[in-house]
């Protein structure tokens, strides 16, 4: 139950990666940013200049001192404060949402991009926590960090400046703790990047044990599973809670730290300021300036070193993201297919791929194919299929019937050998070419939230409702469609829960041959249907295959008898193919296998 985070470190930086992407499409919304950063920070350090001329003329003017001017001079800083905050907070947010809405855009076509072995080797629930939680953070970090980072910097750089100007001793020795201060920063902000990396590796697994639980609660209350569930979620929640109480712990001390250090700072300055006011080398106006700008470095000093600390926590969250971005697709068009597809495009020819219009046929070369380094599925597999021909793939579970299936429909692709259609290699046609001429009806099926109606017309989008009701009736579904309560508009629940598993079967069927493929793949199509909705398939296949290149991957033999060909697989080799009648008369494999399964009709001579 216990789900691994596959994810593999980024190949390039990826908080460059990351900001690159962010910057080019909202390059002047970022300079916008900057620019009202850079105008709060002069506006706040101006303040603490005013109050020093305030009170430095109080002390020298008394009465005769002009408060008006003052007044208009703080209100004018004020409305110009107020102004700036509102527009960074305004920019702020679009700049959040702009990367939020991209990242996901990309990383859901990414996604789909991505070939079958990834989704192999990487649960649902860890790519879901990319796509939602991990986006979500970086969106709002980047975004909410870049304004701060450009007010906050630029306002303690000016502030030391100015503490150097108003007394450059005074000055010397507040600045002389700062490189204190980052020493430490750092240690904390490395912990607390390993100590992110392993909360969202836990939270990822967590999230696919979540995940998978909510699937799998039909199986688990059976199988009275709930107790061992419990257990096993408990040992994961407490991780995460460890792990969370560290990286609080490692943030929580962070804060209180720089608290120290401008105290300190404050302390040394009001003695060694005081002691200079007193002597007269000092001015009242600016020791009370000193006081305030030390003080005040405790705001962007947090603001900084938080948004540091958030930044380096949000390191693995950006990792995971761009990992995932960068991963390539394994089985993708070729350079020369790419290039030969554009220059179809250019000239506007109907076959983009210079592939012939006709299937007329299919042949596996040689063909061998691991999974696994350290593992042997096929073997020099040979086959020559003509167009219309049904092909039957039988044997035992992992004899590779499936894999075969999978090498056709090029979700993977030969280890050596090649599958050539009409004598080229398919690796030389585009793989849009060849999965628009596919129908796939697997064995369990999927329904998408939606119509009935929706569903069917999935396998071809521009199907119009005529050709929909064709495809139902050309499977026998049409009248089971209208004895629903809306017919052909009848809502779909999430996976097609309000439906039974012959009518999900039998929508599937009907949005694979909507689309008019030339070659029709059925993976154990009829293996959990029941008696009558494998009756339904058996009344429409002979209509449905005829003058189509069909491969018929079954368990339950009798769906099979009618097939032009049965290939018997066995530890990835082709051991006995032939009409259902001629292979019971070798009494070989096959004969043993139908044996199994028809023994008293075997005894009574109907087969």
């Amino acid at each position: 139950m216990h789900q691994q985070d596959n994810s593999t470190p980024p190949q390039q930086a990826p908080w460059r990666t990351l900001f690159l992407m962010a910057y080019k499409p909202d390059k002047a919304l970022f300079h916008r940013l900057i620019v009202i950063a850079l105008i709060m920070a002069v506006i706040d350090a101006s303040f603490t200049l005013v109050t020093r001329s305030l009170v430095d003329d109080i002390v020298n003017l008394g009465s005769g001192i002009n408060l008006l001017q003052y007044a208009l001079i703080y209100a004018g800083l004020i409305l110009g404060i107020v102004g700036a905050i509102w527009c960074f907070i305004r920019l702020a947010g679009t700049l959040s949402t702009h990367l939020m809405y991209r990242l996901r855009k990309e990383s859901f076509n990414h996604l789909q991009k991505l070939s079958f072995n990834f989704f192999d080797n990487n649960a649902v629930g860890w790519l879901l926590a990319r796509i939602t939680s991990d986006i979500q953070r970086i969106a709002n970090i980047l975004a909410w960090a870049t304004v701060d980072l450009c007010w906050g910097i630029p306002y303690i750089v000016g502030i030391f400046v100015v503490l150097i100007v108003l007394d450059w001793q005074l000055g010397l020795i507040v600045l002389a703790l700062f490189p204190v201060l980052m020493g430490v920063a750092l240690w904390f902000n490395f912990r607390i990047l390993d100590s992110s990396r392993a909360l969202r590796r836990t939270n990822s697994r967590l999230t696919a044990v979540y995940n998978e639980s909510l699937a799998g609660v039909q199986t688990s209350k059976i199988l009275v599973r709930e107790d061992e569930n419990l257990a096993e979620f408990k040992t994961d929640t407490e991780q995460m809670y460890r792990q969370s109480m560290y990286n609080l712990l490692l943030t929580s001390a962070f804060y209180p730290f720089v608290n120290v250090f401008v105290a300190v700072a404050s302390g040394i300055a009001l003695w060694l300021g005081g002691t200079e006011v007193l002597a007269g080398t000092l001015s009242l106006g600016t020791l009370v300036a000193f006081m305030s700008y030390t003080r005040s470095l405790m705001d962007p000093m947090l603001e900084v070193s938080g948004k540091l600390a958030e930044l380096q926590r949000t390191t693995a969250n950006v990792e995971r993201v761009i990992g995932l971005l960068q991963v390539k697709p394994e089985i993708t068009d070729s350079p020369q297919v790419i290039s030969k597809m554009q220059r179809a495009a250019k000239a506007k020819h109907t076959v983009i791929d210079g592939g012939d219009d006709l299937i007329e046929q299919i042949e596996f070369r040689e063909v061998c194919f691991r999974y696994k380094p350290d593992e042997k599925l096929l073997s020099n597999f040979n086959l020559s299929v003509n167009r219309g021909e049904t092909i039957a793939l039988v044997g035992e579970t992992g004899s590779g019937k499936s894999t075969i299936i999978s090498l056709l429909c090029r979700f993977y692709e030969p280890n050596s050998g090649a599958i050539c259609i009409n004598g080229v290699d398919y690796r030389e046609r585009s793989l849009a070419w060849l999965q628009s001429n596919l129908g796939i009806v697997q064995q369990t099926p999927f329904l998408f939230t939606g119509t009935v109606r929706s569903n069917i017309r999935y396998g071809r989008l521009t199907a119009s409702d005529e050709e929909v009701e064709a495809a139902a009736k050309a499977v026998k579904l049409h009248q089971l469609i209208l004895q629903m309560p809306n017919g052909y508009n009848t809502e779909i629940q999430e996976g097609g829960n309000n439906l039974s598993t012959g009518q999900k079967q039998l929508i599937s069927f009907a949005r694979a041959i909507i689309g008019k493929p030339q070659i029709l793949v059925m993976d154990e199509a009829t293996s959990s249907v029941d008696t009558q909705t494998e009756h339904l398939l058996q009344q429409s296949l002979q209509s449905v295959l005829s003058g189509r290149t069909s491969f018929v991957v079954a368990h339950r033999l009798s769906t099979i008898r009618s097939a032009d060909r049965i290939l018997l697989i066995d530890q990835g080799q082709l051991r006995e193919q032939g009409s259902h009648r001629n292979l019971l008369k070798k009494q070989g494999l096959y004969y043993e296998l139908f044996r199994k399964q028809f023994e008293n009709q075997l005894e009574k001579g109907l087969c």
